[in-house]
């Protein structure tokens, strides 16, 4: 039969009898056809394309919410069987719009972090382009956005921390022109009008990231216990976080001393320990009703009808305490002075317990040790009071009446990392199945680990712990074998402890060998920076492992590894990109690039159609990881089970806190390689 025949059958039109679709079908299939879709669309001028023009913002490694909407963006895309080309400019992002206009390469745009009067916008209007938004436009622009109440959902956090019983309530947001940040502003000060506070009374403190920290800590110091608010309501996760972690280090428990607040209610949120209470942005729901509207204009014409709000629901962590607030403990009466209001900060003592139950000092420091040598009456007396009074070391105390270790810490560096998520999330659920309480601790730099170390080990805060992605130098592991704490690792190898690890030379390996077999002979290289053995540095070994394996796999072909094909510095897309372009512009460019994580990977995607270089048909790219967004964007990685990995040492460690033996002490999990879009024959046409 005839192309016109077959073109009819595909595409749905022309009157083709039965017998004939049956054929072209059975045809199509039995060779594996796949139509290209601009080929396809010739007739109805259509490439089933999508672009996201992405803020370089978002590709930072801690703007985890939004790359959570990139990931929704796909998979909404995907479904409505369309394509999302990816663009992050790095200047005037019209200069972006206009070029992939004048190619006609997409059908519509979508678009995040909006202006009033968003230049975008005022674009893609006056061309008559169909677009959406998330964020608001001006009443003057087309009307084709999704977003939430910034100001409603912060007033409900506001409502809720005061129906918990704190009442100096303080806000901690972003200083920034961003609409959203000044939206949250007003809805923290409707929020206390509306229950009858002054607003004008409250502490409200607007930061950049440099000085986050400082000014909180000047917020809740001791030396204003009388003034110190006992709730704060913040305009980001990220803010939330950085007050967890001033309060640990002023001792001020989360939920009892203080109540917090997020707003974002990333994955990461829900790893906080206590769990992060935060307004909850419906990132899924946004996207299905953004990449919506976009289609329904391509298919239907001008969309006339006004914007959508979608609600921001406050998702309930335990950061705000109990239904009710506690009675106040001991150690909050002595943080807040007495009734006539002269402070005494003072942590409760060994003594204090002893003088309590009225045994010796001797007697209290047995029963904490686990000493046979005590009566039961008295081991009793020492728990209770123990536990009336809140001393520290409570874990321990509280094992002893259970007679088993109920407290674990999890010990991750970058917890925002997409592949770290998953890791930690599946190692909690695994301890939640066992019942333990956990803590999550995360570690951006040496300090921050050698000081969660000196919180967790000299007082037994924990029984036991999972370090991610965390080497240890020998003194650090003489400290948990010192302090009884047992220690499991994943994707760190550290001598005579369980780990549960991959072979990444191998994964290096393979992925070069993929590169290799389709015909590539340049192939660059997009990794890490080198990391300083502990303690000095945090040691990661990964991204050098793997360019091992990339160096062998070249070798093991007669390939001279070129010193200017490899690019290495900080893990994170912005920075991936930045040495793709450089790769990219060289006098001759490399036609493959393997990435040993797939953020960078996503980096190198982005800056090869910045600069207008075509995936696959000039450019291959491999990343590493397989985490959910690589699906979507059809990238050849090397698989790892991340979900795997975290469940089987955060098992490993329940089964050492049982007193079993764990065998093998180095677990090594398979790897294998996915082929996707990303990857082709050296010079194949698109």
């Amino acid at each position: 039969m005839s192309r016109q025949t077959v073109s009819n059958v595909l595409n749905g039109s022309g009157r083709v009898g039965e017998a004939a679709k049956a054929r072209v079908r059975d045809a199509v299939a039995a060779l594996g056809y796949q139509p290209h879709h601009g080929a396809r669309s010739l007739r109805s001028r259509r490439t089933r394309q999508i672009a996201y023009v992405m803020p370089r913002v978002q590709l930072l490694p801690d703007n985890y919410i939004m790359q959570q909407f990139l990931q929704a963006l796909a998979a909404a895309s995907a479904r409505r069987s369309y394509s999302m080309v990816i663009a992050v400019p790095d200047g005037d992002p019209r200069e972006e719009i206009r070029r992939l206009m004048a190619s006609r390469s997409v059908d519509a745009f979508l678009l995040s972090e909006l202006q009033p009067a968003d230049p975008r916008v005022v674009m893609l209007a006056e061309a008559g382009m169909p677009f959406a938004c998330f964020g608001r436009t001006g009443p003057s622009l087309p009307q084709h956005w999704v977003d939430i109440d910034n100001r409603e959902a912060t007033a409900a956090a506001v409502e809720h921390v005061l129906s918990r019983g704190f009442d100096r309530v303080a806000f901690l947001g972003y200083r920034s022109g961003n609409h959203w940040d000044a939206e949250r502003v007003a809805g923290f000060k409707a929020g206390l009008t509306q229950s009858g506070l002054a607003a004008g009374q409250a502490d409200m403190l607007l930061v950049d990231d440099a000085s986050a920290r400082r000014k909180v800590r000047s917020l809740l110091a001791p030396a204003r216990p009388a003034a110190r608010p006992d709730a704060i309501v913040t305009s980001s996760d990220r803010l939330a976080a950085v007050v967890y972690g001033v309060a640990a280090e002023l001792r001020l428990r989360i939920g009892y001393d203080l109540a917090v607040t997020g707003f974002d209610g990333s994955v990461a949120a829900g790893l906080m320990h206590p769990q992060l209470t935060s307004v909850a942005i419906p990132v899924d729901d946004i996207a299905q009703r953004v990449v919506a509207r976009a289609l329904r204009q391509i298919d239907h014409g001008p969309d006339q009808r006004p914007g959508e709000v979608v609600p921001a629901a406050l998702r309930l962590g335990e950061s705000t305490g109990a239904q009710q607030r506690a009675k106040m403990s001991l150690d909050a009466q002595l943080a807040r002075g007495s009734s006539s209001g002269a402070p005494a900060v003072r942590r409760v003592t060994i003594a204090d317990v002893a003088a309590d139950a009225g045994v010796g000092v001797g007697t209290v420091s047995r029963v904490i040790n686990g000493s046979e040598q005590v009566r039961a009456a008295t081991l009793h007396a020492v728990l209770d009071s123990i536990d009336r009074l809140g001393y520290r070391p409570s874990h321990a105390a509280a094992a002893l009446v259970r007679g088993t270790p109920r407290t674990v810490a999890v010990m991750v560096a970058y917890l925002t990392r997409p592949s770290t998520v998953v890791r930690v999330a599946s190692a909690l659920a695994v301890l939640e199945e066992q019942g333990y309480d956990t803590i999550v601790c995360n570690v951006d730099g040496p300090l921050e680990r050698d000081r969660h170390l000196e919180a967790l080990l000299p007082t037994h805060r924990a029984d036991g712990v999972l370090a991610i992605c965390l080497p240890f130098s020998r003194e650090q592991l003489g400290q948990f074998s010192r302090a009884g704490v047992a220690l499991v690792t994943v994707d760190a190898a550290n001598p005579g402890v369980p780990q549960t690890i991959i072979d990444d030379v191998l994964g290096g390996r393979l992925a070069t060998e993929h590169l290799i077999g389709l015909g590539h002979r340049r192939i660059g290289f997009v990794g890490d920076r080198t990391f300083s053995k502990p303690p000095a540095g945090l040691g990661f070994t990964s991204s050098a492992l793997r360019l091992r394996g990339y160096k062998q796999a070249l070798a093991a072909a007669g390939i001279e590894a070129e010193a200017g094909l490899i690019q290495r510095g900080p893990h994170d897309a912005a920075s991936a990109a930045e040495h793709a372009a450089e790769l990219l512009k060289s006098a001759d460019p490399p036609s493959a690039i393997f990435a040993t994580s797939d953020t960078q990977a996503i980096g190198v995607l982005a800056a090869a159609d910045r600069l207008g270089v075509p995936v696959p048909g000039q450019l291959s790219v491999v990343g590493f990881d397989d985490i959910d967004s690589a699906a979507f964007l059809g990238l050849s990685t090397i698989r790892q089970p991340l979900e795997r990995s975290g469940a089987e040492g955060a098992r490993r460690l329940c089964s050492l806190l049982r007193g079993e033996r764990v065998h093998p002490l180095r677990q090594e999990l398979p790897i294998e390689l996915i082929p996707r879009a990303s990857s082709a024959m050296v010079g194949r046409a698109e």
